[in-house]
């Protein structure tokens, strides 16, 4: 008979009176693999935030090895065995391998003295096949070695239940390839792993089980012959998923000698950007198919003078405008206001002094072209509201209204259902006829193609080869 390790039922979690979990439930065997799947905001990591300590729960019971638990902080959950390991890595950048593995001596068996803990350290780092000098500084280490010390902590900790959250996403495909590995050895160990992220498809193959949540409660279990692309879609969206087909949007307008970008053999300072070439033109809107999110990530770094290059060379028109994952807007400002606000950046671009009545007109026209879709109608003198398609609309009209000849998306799908989504590649098609030049970044293919006419595929920080064209 299998022994469950982990067992969490009737979950509640709220900030103030927003409920996150509602009624949250799962459970996970020993050396089992299980997924928790759904959009940003389903809950996901809310739920396994009451295991990890991360998020302690309002209400509902836990159980670590067919025990009641209750779980308060990361220390505790820890001392049950239970590690997080997150997307953003909570390893400290200047201390070297050794410092960090050092960390750990306090978790460790009161009675394993220094030396004996020392050699535990070395077998785990082994184990993993961290072939890295000890005295390298995390900074220097990439993001999957940064992810094996971390799992060579829990292994020194005894940890028995580690939990992933959005970690397998940001992974290169050989790294993929190498942590299946990797699983596999930790399985035999009795080791219990929780892969948590927003799409199926990068994880799938792990799993002995997959959870789906949508608003914050688990829509349903699937065992490993019921996990098929179109029933988790379906249960994700909670609605029939009606796959369309991978055809790219085609315009006969595009200019090829107008060229607005272009970036030839570029190596960023920080070493995620390597060897990257690609050329946006006006009136296109080019796809940058992002396989692991560090890349699309580091190009926004360049454009955005956060990070510096090393070598090649970049070219690109002044008038560029980012819209990031988060939408950064004024909420204390009314919508026009925030418009507004970013019009008179047009000054920076091209010495355009905007006066008051043009910027209502202005303001005005935008929001009667890109705020009327039925059911999200807005006026200027509206506060902004939570809603992310309505965010999202009004970070796009800013990057117009500041004169933008280019236009840089990072996911801008992510957080849409399926309704938002189609009304926001509307609004991308629409900005295409003003002769403003797009370049979307997303992790899922099937959000580029209803609007690029090129797809570029991006990983490790340069263009692979094989692409989609129009």
């Amino acid at each position: 008979m299998r022994k469950e390790v982990l067992r969490m039922s009737n979950i509640c979690l709220a900030e103030g009176m927003i409920e996150i979990v509602r009624d949250g439930a799962l459970h996970i065997f020993e050396s089992e693999i299980v997924g928790i799947v759904g959009r940003n905001h389903a809950g996901k990591s809310s739920l396994m935030g009451a295991a990890t300590g991360e998020l302690p729960c309002d209400s509902g019971e836990i159980w670590i090895d067919e025990r009641p638990k209750r779980i308060e902080n990361i220390q505790q959950a820890r001392k049950e065995g239970v590690f997080l390991i997150k997307d953003m890595s909570s390893l400290i950048n200047e201390f070297t391998i050794k410092d960090t593995i050092k960390l750990n001596f306090a978790f460790a068996e009161r009675k394993t003295n220094y030396s004996d803990y020392l050699k535990k350290c070395e077998n785990a780092l082994a184990f993993l096949n961290v072939k890295e000098d000890h005295g390298t500084k995390i900074r220097d280490l990439n993001f999957h070695k940064r992810v094996l010390i971390e799992i060579a902590q829990a292994l020194i900790c005894d940890g028995r239940i580690l939990v992933l959250d959005n970690v397998m996403s940001i992974l290169s495909n050989l790294a993929r390839e190498q942590l299946q590995q990797v699983f596999r050895m930790l399985q035999l160990r009795g080791i219990s792993i929780i892969l948590v992220e927003n799409q199926a498809d990068c994880i799938k193959g792990y799993l002995n089980r997959l959870y789906v949540m949508r608003q914050g409660r688990v829509a349903a279990e699937l065992e490993r012959p019921e996990m098929e692309d179109e029933l988790i879609l379906s249960l994700i969206e909670g609605e029939p998923f009606e796959p369309k087909p991978g055809r790219l949007h085609k315009t006969d307008n595009i200019d090829e000698s107008a060229k607005l970008m272009e970036f030839k053999n570029v190596y960023s300072d920080n070493g995620v950007i390597r060897d990257l070439s690609f050329t946006l033109y006006a009136d296109e809107c080019l796809g940058l198919w992002n396989r692991n999110r560090h890349s699309g990530q580091g190009i926004l770094d360049i454009i955005e003078n956060n990070v510096g290059i090393r070598s090649g060379d970049i070219w690109l028109e002044r008038a560029i405008w980012t819209v990031p994952e988060t939408d950064q807007l004024f909420s204390n400002m009314t919508l026009g206001q925030n418009i507004e606000l970013s019009a008179l950046k047009r000054n920076a671009y091209a010495g355009v002094v905007t006066k008051t009545g043009e910027l209502r007109y202005l303001v005005q026209d935008l929001c009667s072209e890109y705020l009327a879709d039925d059911g999200y109608r807005m006026f200027p003198g509206q506060l902004i509201p939570d809603g992310v398609l309505i965010r999202k609309k009004v970070s796009l009209c800013r990057a117009i209204a500041a004169g933008a000849r280019i236009i840089v998306y990072n996911n801008p799908c992510l957080k849409l259902d399926v309704r938002e989504k189609e009304i926001f590649q509307q609004d991308i098609l629409r900005t295409q006829k003003k002769r403003i030049g797009q370049i979307i970044i997303a992790a899922q293919i099937d959000d580029l193609y209803p609007v690029c006419n090129r797809i570029l595929q991006i990983e490790e920080g340069k263009i692979q080869p094989g692409h989609f064209s129009k």
